[in-house]
């Protein structure tokens, strides 16, 4: 061999070793660091049609919003004009509830805010509609509750109290202070 072809073959070897040990240290560095936004959605859905089923298969409620923004931190989702459809279980429609927000946490609390209507969608309903600026529903057991005013209508009467607790599945509230009761005596001719 002859003294370039060592030189050159030296040289090539040198350049070796530095590019393997700069690839070396550059595999030893830190990953980059990301860093997460708390205030921003991890996923945010235009016009959202839900529906979930309860544990025997049954049709437990479907929920319509106009956007959806769900943030993976905390596991709370968010709703805007939600409207949410339940049902008995003769898979009827029961009843329908419409705020202007609704917060839904991981332990399927719904939380309703603005406006909140809820309407029977059965015809024999004695509760035929609720009205109130705030309420809670409870997804699972269907308990619907609210510390805020609240005005029940129903055949022949309207009540308004300052709390209210009830059930949807049982079709059943009650006013807890302040309980003023209007009723319409129609006459039988």
């Amino acid at each position: 061999m002859s003294k370039s072809r060592r030189w050159i073959t030296l040289l090539l070897a040198v350049i070796a070793l530095v590019l393997i040990g700069w690839n070396l240290k550059n595999q030893d560095s830190p990953a980059p660091v990301v860093i997460q936004d708390d205030q921003s959605p991890t996923y945010t859905s235009a016009t959202t049609h839900s529906v979930v089923y309860n544990p025997e298969g049954g049709l437990a409620y479907k929920l319509d919003s106009q956007k959806v923004n769900y943030f993976d931190n905390t596991q709370v989702t968010w709703f805007d004009n939600p409207v949410m459809i339940t049902y008995d279980q003769q898979k009827a429609p029961a009843w329908s509830v419409k705020a202007d927000k609704a917060k839904l946490t991981k332990d399927r609390m719904l939380y309703l805010y603005g406006h909140v209507e809820v309407r029977a969608l059965s015809q024999d309903a004695r509760i035929e509609r609720m009205t109130t600026d705030n309420a809670q529903v409870n997804l699972v057991t269907q308990d619907v509750s609210s510390d805020d005013q609240v005005t029940l209508y129903g055949q022949g009467f309207s009540s308004t109290g300052m709390k209210m607790r009830g059930n949807l599945r049982a079709k059943n509230a009650e006013l807890l202070e302040k309980v003023k009761t209007y009723y319409e005596i129609q006459n039988q001719h």
